[in-house]
């Protein structure tokens, strides 16, 4: 009697059924592979969607319009752990998602680094714009409509350089500044070397703004807000050691000198002041340093009415002006 054979498992099939969702190529693609590839995209994007909704009825009224964008969002927003741990074909439709997007991305990395060498003498480092770069790829392969009939690059190259420029201009300088900003500095560098270069001298403000079409104020303006930090404890000279820090005012110490001579004329104004009369301000303001009380607080303090306590507060607050007058002081050091 013969035995069964055991037939062993063909692992193309395999690969075929269940595709490695994990490994991406950087190889271009030809065009039409990459149409190929971006028909499936689209493909599984609306498969996802149409999938997302019939599982969660309550999300129908959020239904997305059948653009790539809207449904980019509502897959990002949707599409969470839960719902690829609830249901299989979710988490099957999002790692096939994933997947292509992935490869789509791969294959345009170096379109990427090409837009980002570009912005390298800007103050963010390469490997800061190379992230920036890609994702401002991966944005634009959520927005490429396919019956676009342009190739991916064409479309993605504009994203790219969008979203490098709003980098560079919000870390490259301590002012934020706006992708427009960015480009008026641009023209701005470009027309000031090309005026040293034929003139053999650097150009003025005016010769500049006169080239460029913008006014002398918001050309100074722009110039201000983009000056390279010094830092204090910089030296003024390279033959001395005399530093900013040094040269700039102490103004703790002013401070601190300022109070004490307040103090100072504030209790020689007092001392024309009957007992009584001091004590009220001492405890009104608190001058003893133990803080200041209300009216009632003092009147139960020294027995005496509330009214009474702000008669003795004004006619002693009086005194102190009239002796200040006398005296040619400053009034603003009296309590008002």
């Amino acid at each position: 009697m013969k035995t069964a054979r055991k037939t062993r498992p063909n692992p193309t099939a395999e690969a075929s059924e269940h595709p490695v969702l994990t490994t991406f190529s950087s190889d271009l693609l030809t065009p039409e592979e990459e149409r190929e590839l971006l028909a499936s995209f689209w493909d599984v994007k609306s498969e996802l969607v149409r999938t997302l909704l019939r599982h969660y009825h309550h999300l129908k009224a959020e239904r997305p319009a059948q653009e790539p964008w809207p449904m980019a969002q509502f897959i990002r927003e949707r599409c969470d752990e839960r719902a690829c741990a609830e249901f299989p074909k979710i988490h099957q439709l999002h790692e096939k998602y994933v997947h292509y997007k992935h490869r789509l991305a791969s294959a345009n990395i170096r379109l990427a680094a090409h837009v980002a060498k570009r912005f390298r003498h800007h103050a963010l480092g390469y490997a800061d714009l190379l992230q920036e770069a890609v994702c401002g790829l991966m944005q634009a392969i959520d927005r490429f409509d396919v019956s676009h009939g342009t190739r991916l690059a064409t479309y993605a190259t504009w994203w790219i350089r969008q979203t490098l420029q709003i980098a560079v201009a919000r870390q490259s300088h301590l002012v934020s500044l706006s992708p427009h900003h960015l480009q008026e500095l641009g023209l701005l560098q470009q027309e000031s070397e090309a005026l040293a270069h034929s003139g053999k001298h650097i150009p003025s403000p005016q010769e500049l703004a006169s080239r460029t079409g913008s006014s002398l104020e918001h050309l100074t303006h722009l110039q201000t807000a983009t000056r390279t930090p010094v830092s204090l404890n910089a030296v003024l000279d390279d033959d001395s050691d005399f530093k900013l820090t040094e040269a700039m005012p102490d103004t703790t110490s002013q401070t601190a000198q300022t109070n004490n001579e307040r103090q100072e004329a504030l209790t020689f104004l007092m001392e024309g002041l009957r007992p009584r009369e001091r004590k009220v301000l001492d405890m009104r303001f608190g001058l003893n340093g133990n803080g200041s009380l209300s009216l009632r607080q003092i009147g139960h303090e020294l027995r005496i009415s509330k009214e009474r306590v702000r008669q003795i507060q004004n006619r002693a607050l009086d005194k102190l002006r009239e002796n200040a007058k006398r005296y040619n002081m400053d009034t603003s050091i009296l309590l008002d």
